[in-house]
């Protein structure tokens, strides 16, 4: 669902825990959809209420996406930054913005995420080379020899 520009899904799930799946965004409008798909499958097996920030070019931005949870109630707020590799973004900007790690803040044009006491943030991996990853790679494979997309 859709509400002010900002991409929520709700499933059934623990009323007090927010995710908010963190892409990097592009220049590519066409992009942002496949964030959006991600968020509303992990909403779908995880029941969690999920909403997609980003580091840059998109809205909501990371740390819109966590205020907005914060101001919903939620008291755990997971973060789980959709790259592969623990680059800039994942080991230094995110930890940076969420008061995980000192630092100065990314230059995009927002602050870091003032958290309150009573709320716990949570920074998951980034997706590295999990075992999953390489079935999806074989998955491409075959259906590039196949002719199908």
């Amino acid at each position: 669902m859709n509400l002010g520009g900002e991409v929520i899904y709700r499933k059934r799930g623990e009323k007090m825990i927010g995710v908010v799946v963190v892409g990097h965004g592009s220049r590519l409008p066409q992009s942002k959809g496949i964030y959006e798909e991600i968020g509303r499958k992990v909403a779908e097996k995880s029941g969690f209420e999920v909403k997609v920030g980003y580091m840059k070019h998109w809205r909501p931005t990371l740390v819109e996406a966590i205020n907005s949870f914060i101001k919903e109630g939620k008291k755990k707020i997971v973060i789980v930054p959709v790259f592969l590799l623990p680059g800039l973004h994942v080991s230094e900007d995110i930890p940076v913005l969420l008061g995980l790690k000192e630092g100065e803040s990314p230059e995009f044009g927002y602050e870091r995420i003032n958290v309150p006491d009573d709320v716990e943030i949570f920074y998951a991996n980034s997706l590295g080379a999990d075992e999953r990853l390489a079935d999806i790679v074989v998955d491409r494979i075959h259906e590039s020899l196949n002719g199908s997309k």
